[in-house]
């Protein structure tokens, strides 16, 4: 089945709600004119008995029947609407009948039987006459006047009209069908262009941005919102590129160096035991260090992908924080640095998966001790603040330069690579940090000053019962 353009179904929906409207309005108005005619009618036959009526009470008292009658016909031709009306008393006889009344013998209801004012249409002659029939009192008598208008003018006028409409409003109908088409033609014109637009952007362009039309409707907001979409693709393409590029060079390290070694303690010549003991000794390190990365490789993979999964339960910050200085301070002191840990006394609720939480924690300590110099000092500590259970953990080590502070979460980012790279670093560890908190609908954060230390941040949300 052929699917129609949203042009053409918006003309058609125009075409079936504007014929609706032409056809209703058509009938309203055939209708009204009508009515119109048939009242404007009506009031002058209404206006002809009131004159009746006052003639006869002027007259009638003085004068004959033939005298009546006579006055009635100089009445009726020097009156409006003419000689068509018909005079009878309480008995029937007639005191007036005009001759094309009487020529067709129209009858008269008496007095007696006539009760409310009737109108009604009736032909006479291969005419249409419109008659009012109304019962008069005149000097305490009753009388029947009916009066009689002819209708062919106004039916005529009808007929006009109605012509004019069957003839008129199809070609309105159209011409404003085609106009609607046009219209929307015209209004759907920058849809086009932005679907043409966007199939010229590829992967290979993504600096490319639609044109936005400064109209102020759904179009320009469709193509911001274009835009804006474009402008996260590119920064996760680049992203997804960088981190391709450095996993690369992060991996082609260790493997070019477990090669190396292989081959030298292999092909060279032959070698000791001890010798030998020392090669894969440093096949080893490289190996597990490789291990480490590929696994952290791997944590932030089902991560960005929404498939790490955490057990979250209810548990205490305080134990969390408590059993990562455990391990924490095993770290320091071995890198000769001071450790302390300034725990609350009363537990702190909040809903997370303590494993998961501990590592980030134990992550942050062992930068702290690395990135610490000898005789310095780590404060782990952690507090209720403003709704959230608030880990913090400061050291007086190198710190980090003011336009490197926004760097210190991006995947294999490191502020000084060569010290990163002797203390077993591959710039992924904040990384996992930032990712663990984030998953706990959290918030990591760092304020450092060169030279004299740094304090990251956690902040997971309390659990209220």
């Amino acid at each position: 089945m052929r699917t129609r353009s949203i042009g053409f179904r918006l003309a058609a929906w125009y075409f079936v709600v504007f014929a609706c409207g032409v056809t209703a309005f058509s009938i309203a108005a055939w209708f009204a004119m009508r009515a119109s005619l048939y009242h404007a009618t009506d009031e002058a036959l209404e206006d002809r008995v009131r004159g009746v009526q006052s003639f006869m009470e002027k007259q009638i008292s003085s004068l004959s029947i033939p005298e009546i009658r006579d006055e009635f016909r100089e009445h009726s031709v020097l009156g409006p609407g003419g000689d068509l009306f018909q005079v009878a008393d309480q008995s029937g006889q007639l005191l007036y009948r005009s001759i094309p009344l009487e020529a067709n013998n129209v009858p008269v209801s008496l007095p007696g039987t006539l009760g409310t004012p009737r109108f009604e249409t009736s032909p006479v002659q291969g005419h249409l006459l419109r008659f009012y029939s109304q019962r008069i009192s005149v000097n305490g008598r009753s009388y029947t006047v009916q009066v009689a208008a002819p209708m062919n003018e106004a039916l005529e006028a009808l007929a006009w009209f109605r012509v004019m409409l069957l003839f008129a409003a199809p070609l309105l109908l159209l011409a404003a069908s085609a106009g609607g088409y046009w219209i929307s033609r015209r209004a759907l014109g920058p849809v086009d262009e932005i679907s043409r637009a966007a199939q010229r952007i590829s992967i290979e362009n993504l600096t490319d941005r639609l044109q936005v039309p400064q109209t102020g409707d759904q179009l320009q907001r469709l193509s911001e919102t274009l835009n804006a979409m474009l402008s996260r693709l590119e920064d996760s393409v680049r992203r997804i590129t960088q981190f391709t590029a450095d996993a690369s060079h992060e991996l082609r390290a260790p493997v070019s160096l477990i090669r190396t070694t292989a081959e030298v303690a292999v092909l060279k010549r032959n070698r000791t035991a001890q010798e030998y003991l020392e090669a894969l000794d440093d096949i080893l390190e490289e190996s597990e260090r490789t291990s480490q990365v590929v696994d952290s490789l791997m944590l932030l993979a089902r991560t960005d992908s929404g498939k790490e999964t955490l057990e979250c339960t209810p548990v205490d910050a305080c134990t969390i924080v408590r059993n990562a200085a455990e391990q924490g301070e095993r770290l320091a002191r071995n890198l000769g640095v001071k450790f302390s840990v300034e725990l609350p006394p009363d537990p702190i609720p909040i809903h997370a998966d303590p494993e998961a939480l501990r590592r980030a924690l134990l992550i942050l300590m062992d930068n702290a001790a690395k990135y610490t110099p000898q005789g310095g000092s780590i404060q782990v500590g952690v507090r209720v603040k403003d709704g959230f259970a608030a880990a913090s953990v400061s050291d007086t080590g190198i710190g980090i330069e003011a336009q490197d502070v926004s760097h210190v979460f991006d995947r294999f980012w490191r502020t000084d690579k060569a010290r990163s790279r002797e203390l077993g670093g591959a710039g992924l560890g904040l990384s996992i940090a930032k990712c663990i908190v984030d998953v706990h609908g959290g918030s990591i954060s760092v304020q450092s000053e060169l030279g004299k230390g740094s304090t990251f941040e956690i902040r997971v949300p309390l659990a209220f019962s």
